[in-house]
């Protein structure tokens, strides 16, 4: 699954990096996403965005509320997404890079939110997804 643009202006520090980031395929990063939280859903389509020049490919799930086991009694809702990312120019070897810290984010039904970190992904055209899971 392919990123689309969303909210994107295009400046001559964000072509570049723009154009890279619709040529990242997501498949491998919600595939182990899901299977090292032990869910089964799927993602909406993920979205380009710049801000300040700043380039970010924001992602979020369907909702997993009823296999979260005995607090699907609590939660209104819940998603694997990205929580902080951005995509970067390596500054050692001029590679261009997405990082991103994927969260868990829920929604209680009494209200308030939070969330957790579940795994943080790098991608580099030369290596592919490279993943940290929490905890690790």
């Amino acid at each position: 699954m392919l990123a689309t643009m969303k909210r994107v202006e295009l400046n001559e520090h964000t072509e570049e990096l723009v154009n890279f980031a619709q040529t990242i395929n997501f498949e491998e990063l919600f595939n182990h996403a899901k299977t090292y939280a032990k869910v089964e859903c799927e993602f909406h389509q993920p979205e380009i965005s710049t801000i300040r020049s700043d380039v970010h490919i924001s992602f979020v799930s369907h909702d997993i509320a009823s296999q979260t086991g005995a607090f699907a009694a609590i939660l209104e809702r819940c998603n694997l997404s990205s929580f902080s990312n951005k995509v970067y120019t390596d500054k050692e070897t001029g590679e261009l890079g997405y990082w991103v810290q994927v969260s868990i984010q829920y929604e209680h039904k009494n209200g308030g939110s939070n969330g957790m970190e579940v795994m943080t992904a790098w991608y580099k055209n030369s290596t592919g997804w490279t993943f940290r899971n929490a905890g690790n």
